[in-house]
């Protein structure tokens, strides 16, 4: 067997690695979608945790999983105006309506699926394997 026909899984490619990234990122555009405080401590938790991890681990492809994650942000606003836009009333168990103004979700949401496609894209880019050698030849 010639060394061209080893494949060698590298680290950090595995869609599991990449999902755990995705979560992080989640989480920390969840943070930021809380409010001032919590939100905050939540956001900045989650990325002393992120950096300690590429410091130890180095920088890796599944890492880029933060930001298909951060899409959590965007498409939870996306979601909480999806009646908009414009205003949108309520009716209550009691008969008395409560009525918000509701941005377009639409921006939102093609921010969301931007920076998944972006995040996905990045990933399998650079988690392939490298190709050949240029100036290898038999």
């Amino acid at each position: 067997m010639w060394a061209e026909e080893v494949r060698v899984p590298r680290p950090g490619t595995g869609a599991g690695a990449f999902l755990g990234w995705v979560l992080l990122g989640a989480g920390v555009g969840a943070g930021l979608g809380l409010g001032v405080r919590a939100g905050l401590f939540v956001a900045l938790g989650l990325l002393a945790v992120g950096g300690v991890l590429v410091v130890r681990q180095g920088p890796r492809p599944a890492q880029l999983g933060v930001l298909s994650g951060l899409s959590a942000l965007p498409l939870a606003i996306a979601w909480l105006n999806r009646h908009g836009p414009g205003e949108y009333c309520s009716g209550g168990v009691t008969g008395a309506s409560a009525c918000v103004a509701q941005a377009n979700p639409w921006p939102f949401v093609l921010v969301g699926a931007a920076l998944v496609v972006v995040g996905l894209a990045a990933f399998r880019r650079t988690a392939r394997p490298p190709g050949r050698l240029t100036g290898s030849r038999q």
